[in-house]
């Protein structure tokens, strides 16, 4: 959370409730002197506890910056602009300054979490730099750190304290058809922090226009797709077009990329239908078997809101928690085996 000014100024937020308030009210007292805190709250377990009831410890961090800490902040801009990984490590060190590294890729976290001799080159530093040095089982977890975008971690580093969050690259959700479940697919995945690309072969559905919120937009053939758009363990593929031989076309594909997740629209017996073709057509099941179909979570879903949320639920189950064997998937083996 950002506190400017007199704290009457605020964006995002770290919990809310009265912890929150006091947070901003120590930021704002902050203001004026580059500085770095830490508090410590033993959340109560009555209703009388003025912190709260719901137990538990929570920690903050607090750090003013002042000007000089602009061009840090510029680049951890550009870097969310590109979509770019990487980690933003926060040496604790109450009373002092903040002391910022961003580190870019694995190869230079190993590199500056195991310097110790030389100081850090100002290219990699933010308001100060100072020699450290992180064991190898927390290089390890930062690298884990930097490669999933998991929360972030309170690490050792050489006798000083750091706390390594993520600049996680935001994963994308490929729309393969621009109907009207694409429509709200696009607004709903937006919101919830996923990168949207929307393609179709229709101009009058694909364009800017209709989906404004979309990253990226491409108006072509289905035949190719993922020779346009880049597909990575972070791509996340909805298949929605206007046909079921589209689907097909697509979905066929879909199964020879890294994809984390491909979800097609379409009844049971559609998705049997289209997985035994494409298993006829020497596809092998451990590919097929990836396939979310029918598409979206069980919440009773009927209006094409509704039923776009349900897939963007999906989504975030995936991202969140990951794949639960058993579930989502309609495999060719479970269906052979069915009634």
């Amino acid at each position: 959370m950002l506190v400017f000014g007199a704290g009457d100024e605020i964006a995002g937020t770290v919990g809310g409730g009265k912890v929150e308030a006091k947070m901003i009210d120590e930021a704002a007292k902050s203001l004026g002197t580059p500085g770095s805190r830490v508090f410590r709250f033993v959340l109560g377990k009555t209703p009388e506890d003025e912190d709260g009831i719901c137990g538990g410890v929570v920690e903050y961090l607090i750090e003013t910056f002042d000007k000089t800490a602009l061009p840090l902040f510029r680049e951890l801009s550009a870097i969310v602009g590109r979509n770019e990984g990487g980690v933003l490590v926060s040496l604790l060190a109450p009373g002092g300054p903040p002391r910022k590294i961003n580190l870019a890729n694995a190869e230079q976290i190993g590199r500056v979490c195991t310097a110790h001799q030389q100081p850090l080159d100002a290219k990699g530093c933010g308001v100060q730099c100072t020699p450290y040095q992180f064991s190898e089982d927390a290089v390890a977890a930062v690298k884990e750190l930097a490669a999933t975008g998991n929360p972030g971690i309170r690490v050792s580093a050489g006798g000083v304290e750091a706390f390594v969050e993520p600049l996680a690259q935001a994963p994308t959700v490929i729309l393969c058809g621009a109907g009207h479940l694409s429509y709200y697919i696009a607004r709903y995945a937006k919101s919830v922090h996923f990168r949207v690309v929307v393609y179709d072969e229709r101009d009058e559905y694909a364009n800017h226009e209709r989906f404004p919120e979309a990253d990226t937009v491409i108006a072509a053939d289905f035949e190719g797709i993922f020779d346009r758009v880049h597909i990575d363990e972070g791509s996340y593929v909805v298949i929605v077009t206007r046909g079921h031989q589209r689907d097909q076309i697509v979905l066929e594909q879909a199964v020879r990329t890294k994809a984390r997740y491909i979800g097609m629209i379409g009844s049971r017996q559609k998705t049997r239908l289209l997985l035994q073709k494409l298993k006829d057509k020497g596809i092998p099941s451990a590919l097929l078997d990836r396939v979310y179909s029918p598409i979206g979570l069980a919440i009773g879903a009927v209006t094409p809101q509704e039923i776009a949320l349900s897939i963007v639920c999906e989504l975030v189950k995936i991202r969140r928690l990951g794949d639960e064997p058993g579930t989502g998937h309609m495999s060719l083996s479970r269906q052979e085996g069915s009634s």
